[in-house]
């Protein structure tokens, strides 16, 4: 997304240094930045402003900071006071600025395919952008959406968890329309205490769906499909014994499925691609996703 120095400074509650530039798009990682993009260096087991150098190396149009650095005086930056934070604040303002329908997908397995899965139906007919391999935290998310094309109709955006109260603060930024629960299971119990926290915790991701949204639902896990009474969002079902609802499933000599999908919106054969049993379920939430952004079924 393009964005003037001025405009994120504002948003932010930073201060701008050096002449007003334009950016387009965002990075953590020299090694990956594009030129043009904004560098964000995040201070964890290694102090990003070490690499703020090898970003202007790499064509950064801008840096974030928030300690003294050499580049202060011959570039454009912004200072703030934490630049984690303000990652997650100019994502927010980021969001404010798009029309894209947002996709949040979580779950304790999963995930990442079912994103992917989202993003190949969806934009056969929206023009969808998703996070890259499972960019899923207060880090990844952020940048997703500050990368999205302005023209984008469709963001799909996976949510990690690692602990209660994480999950609602990416829905914060995010403001999902969408929000696809896969499944509960015992990852990161030792974080939450047990087995019905991660279903509380996961459960965030519904309760911030506004009411005009949708919450599609894995009907086949009974911790997901029960989080229908915690959203006044509208409920979209997938699964065996879901409204989106795979029958006559069989695998292939490469365990690829082979089903019949029955929605809402009409029957059509499905094969997939890639092997598993559990891809099928996977595939059936993202037929849902696409149903309700208006995708055709064929």
């Amino acid at each position: 997304m393009k964005m003037l120095a001025s405009e994120a400074a504002a948003g932010i509650g930073g201060r701008l240094v050096g002449p007003d530039v334009e950016f387009d798009g965002a990075s953590f990682d020299t090694r990956s930045l594009a030129p043009g993009q904004l560098f964000v260096p995040i201070v964890a087991e290694r102090n990003g402003h070490e690499f703020i150098g090898a970003a202007y190396d790499a064509g950064a149009a801008l840096h974030l900071t928030s300690e003294p650095d050499d580049f202060l005086r011959s570039h454009t930056a912004i200072e703030v006071a934490d630049t984690a934070r303000a990652l997650m604040q100019l994502a927010e303002v980021a969001r404010r600025r798009s029309a894209a329908t947002v996709v949040g997908v979580t779950g304790s397995v999963g995930k990442t395919s079912t994103k992917d899965l989202i993003a190949a139906a969806c934009s056969t007919q929206r023009r969808t952008t998703a996070n890259e391999r499972s960019f899923n935290n207060e880090q990844g998310l952020p940048i997703t959406i500050l990368n999205a094309p302005d023209d984008a109709e469709l963001l799909v955006l996976e949510m990690g968890m690692r602990g209660f109260g994480q999950i609602t603060e990416l829905c914060e930024v995010a403001r999902p329309d969408i929000g696809v629960v896969t499944a509960v299971g015992h990852s990161h119990t030792e974080l939450v205490g047990g087995i019905e926290g991660v279903a509380r915790a996961k459960r965030e991701l519904v309760e911030a769906l506004p009411a005009a949204g949708t919450a599609v639902l894995n009907a086949d896990d009974d911790r997901v499909a029960a989080m229908a009474r915690h959203t006044g969002a509208d409920v979209v079902t997938y699964g065996v014994g879901g409204e989106v609802r795979i029958a006559d499933l069989v695998l292939d000599e490469l365990a690829r499925p082979r089903f019949v999908i029955h929605t809402p919106w009409g029957s059509a054969p499905v094969e997939l691609a890639v092997s598993g049993e559990h891809m099928a379920g996977n595939a059936a939430a993202a037929i849902a996703v696409a149903g309700v952004a208006g995708v055709d079924l064929d």
